[in-house]
């Protein structure tokens, strides 16, 4: 199902044929649909192995992409075997390729199988049209806000409650989990996100969806716009970070809370009778004290947010973000007497008592969130004690300790290659960092994209198919654009973007289970989604239990949790009992079938989504040009490393646009010249590695 509109013409085209093909959903794709410039494989399946292992399919000879404004044909091929027809043991079946990239002209289109005459769901080839589903997905944090009404025009009537927890001994006068009967232990909490799809507040776990809604922010600022329908909306103020702003102020609150500059560590309820709509919920509230997980965690958050809202051109973001870096660097001074100069971290902190999540870290994470911190804390101040810290800290980390750079541990592997970035930096650190990065070919990249390893294209271990194995997807879709992001090998920029757009190809429905992985999102472009996931507000047996058969069904835009190999209650198949791929099903039943380990929704799988899909949404990519080959393309630069000047010389003369950017992609000079030498002044840049572009060719040089 699209709109109506589009539903409506595809049916009327099709009753016009002698014989209406069916929709066969063994035919799998992007169900919003591609970019003109995408990959474009469709992946025919034939299950062998799994829940849908009784039945078949078998493609014929000639598949053509017909228009569905008139049903006629504008491309034709033939899908190819995948491996020979052998069985891709991870999802169970084999299968075939349909590769149609060909096709580029907007539109609407569907796959047509002509000798069996069944079709695939229909999908759009548009610049622009993940820009709706990045909307939703945003707007998840909206619905996940407590102490806000939703109501309309912000929402359909549908999702519309109340303000939660606004009640005597609620977020507003929470005590502490320690004195639950003590009035003077009361603080004011409210605000913030629910952490998943229960109703507690984790300063460590949003940790995470902090910094990557951050990342995906100052990657590409241009596509996050005011317009996302929220209160906030026409502020002049992006409304992703008036979202990231809702969290942010209730994180101040668990600062200010603590009267130490440290962070309190969790809120929440003590038991686990949930209510829906949440707004009902009378439940007391209570808070555990600070620990050092909690106040590095904090640290963190702040400093990168600082650093980012202090570069926008907004003067209250401004105002704002220099508030943070105050505040991050209160909390690191804190958080200096409070682990004993980062030698001694409270790791058992979280007694249970306040129902669910463990909120501990272990030294290694604290350790990590402080070097985290330190980077943006050097990004924003210039302060020597931060690049210390750093250099003398980054070895015992993840990923540098242990040399891989995989999908958990996002926000330190980007700190880490942006401080490779940053002036002054010494060059041997700068180095490691990169060329640690710069062999990570073999960690879900381009060797298995090339090896073809995936039948559905986006590979993953096994061992990668766990609880939120879809925030882990997502991440490893994201490892690829950092080799674009920081400019690391550079030549294979276009085969990174390419292998990275297949991850989020497979959240779209190519994937074993033919299904968006997102909730409800029919409305949106999405023809199978998840209607149930595992969320106190759209519970089982409530209105907002099925996007399909109840009233309301849950909101759009919740990206679920994924499939799960470890599923704990094996004897319901599916999900347990499956191959990893299929380890799924589409359910939200409570304890003992405990759909939380498969369905469950959270900020942080959600932010790694955005931050994967924000680099495929209109304006979010300029196409990486590929390098010349004839010579009079060529140029050199010189002196490289160069510190005041450069010059720039090509092998003929000519009228061309010379243009600079830095590490994160900014235009920083541009020069239009016909010499065959051109020279820059460069004495104003700060150090770093820079990219010099002309005529589709670039090369990279440094600035000491």
């Amino acid at each position: 199902m699209k709109n109506n509109t589009l539903l409506l013409l595809f049916l009327c085209v099709w009753s016009g044929l002698q014989a209406q093909p069916t929709v066969s959903t063994f035919i799998r794709l992007d169900q919003f649909g591609y970019r003109p410039q995408s990959k474009k494989v469709a992946v025919i399946a034939d299950p062998i192995n799994g829940f849908d292992a009784a039945q078949s399919f078998t493609p014929g000879n000639v598949y053509e992409v017909r228009r569905v404004s008139d049903g006629q044909s504008v491309f034709s091929g033939a899908p190819v075997s995948w491996k020979n027809g052998a069985t891709h043991t991870q999802s169970g079946d084999r299968g075939w390729w349909f590769d149609f990239s060909a096709v580029t002209t907007p539109g609407d289109y569907y796959l047509f199988d002509v000798s069996k005459n069944v079709s695939s769901y229909p999908f759009k080839i548009s610049a622009d049209l993940y820009k709706e589903v990045l909307k939703q997905a945003v707007r998840m944090y909206f619905y996940q806000r407590l102490g806000f009404a939703k109501q309309p025009p912000y929402t359909d009537a549908k999702w519309s409650d109340g303000a939660a927890f606004e009640g005597a001994n609620q977020d507003k006068a929470a005590r502490s989990r320690w004195a639950k009967t003590d009035p003077a232990t009361a603080r004011d909490l409210h605000g913030g996100w629910m952490d998943a799809g229960d109703v507690n507040k984790y300063t460590t776990f949003a940790e995470g969806a902090v910094i990557q809604l951050l990342e995906a922010y100052r990657r590409n600022p241009e596509i996050f716009t005011d317009d996302f329908n929220i209160p906030e909306s026409g502020n002049g103020i992006p409304d992703l970070l008036d979202e990231v702003l809702w969290e942010l102020d209730w994180l101040k609150r668990m600062q200010d809370a603590s009267g130490t500059n440290g962070f309190l560590l969790k809120m929440g309820v003590d038991n686990y009778n949930d209510v829906s709509p949440i707004s009902a919920d009378t439940r007391p509230r209570y808070y555990l004290p600070e620990c050092t997980s909690a106040t590095l965690a904090g640290c963190a958050m702040f400093a990168h947010a600082g650093v980012v809202l202090s570069a926008t051109n907004h003067p209250t973001l401004q105002t704002y973000g220099s508030d943070l870096i105050a505040r991050a660097e209160l909390a690191w001074q804190r958080a200096e007497v409070s682990t004993s100069n980062f030698t001694q971290f409270q790791e058992a902190c979280d007694d249970g008592d306040i129902k669910s999540g463990d909120a501990d870290r272990n030294e290694s994470g604290q350790l990590e969130s402080a070097v985290v911190a330190a980077v943006y804390l050097y990004d924003a101040t210039g302060n020597s004690a931060y690049k210390n810290f750093v250099e003398s800290t980054y070895t015992q980390v993840e990923p540098i300790s242990n040399t891989w750079w995989g999908p958990y541990k996002s926000a330190v592997e980007c700190a880490l290659l942006r401080y490779s970035t940053m002036p002054n930096v010494t060059t041997t650190v700068a180095n490691q960092i990169r060329n640690q990065k710069g062999n990570m070919n073999y960690a879900f990249s381009l060797d298995s994209y090339d090896a073809q390893t995936d039948l559905y294209r986006a590979q993953m271990d096994d061992w990668a198919h766990h609880w939120g194995s879809n925030l882990v997807r997502s991440n490893c879709g994201s490892l690829n654009m950092d080799f674009v992001e920081f400019n690391i090998n550079f030549d294979e920029a276009n085969q990174y973007r390419e292998t990275a757009e297949q991850y989020l190809h497979w959240l779209h429905g190519t994937n074993p289970l033919g299904k968006v992985m997102l909730s409800n999102m029919y409305a949106y472009g999405g023809d199978a989604c998840a209607n149930e996931i595992y969320h106190t507000w759209f519970g089982n047996n409530t209105p907002y239990d099925n996007a399909l058969t109840s009233p309301k069904g849950p909101a759009p835009g919740y990206l679920t949790g994924g499939p799960n190999k470890d599923f704990s209650y094996p004897q319901l198949s599916p999900p347990g009992n499956q191959p990893p791929q299929k380890s799924y099903l589409d359910f939200n039943d409570g304890w003992p079938q405990s759909s939380w380990e498969i369905t469950e929704p959270a900020i942080y799988y959600n932010a790694a989504y955005v931050l994967l899909l924000s680099n495929f949404v209109e304006n979010a990519v300029v196409p990486v040009a590929e390098p010349a080959t004839s010579a009079a393309h060529s140029f050199e630069v010189f002196p490289n490393p160069a510190t005041n000047q450069c010059s720039i010389r090509f092998a003929d003369a000519g009228l061309r646009k010379i243009q600079i950017f830095n590490a994160s992609g900014t235009l920083v000079l541009e020069k239009e010249a016909s010499e065959k030498e051109t020279i820059f002044d460069i004495k104003h840049l700060p150090s770093g590695i820079y990219n010099i572009g002309a005529d589709g060719f670039r090369k990279q040089f440094v600035k000491q």
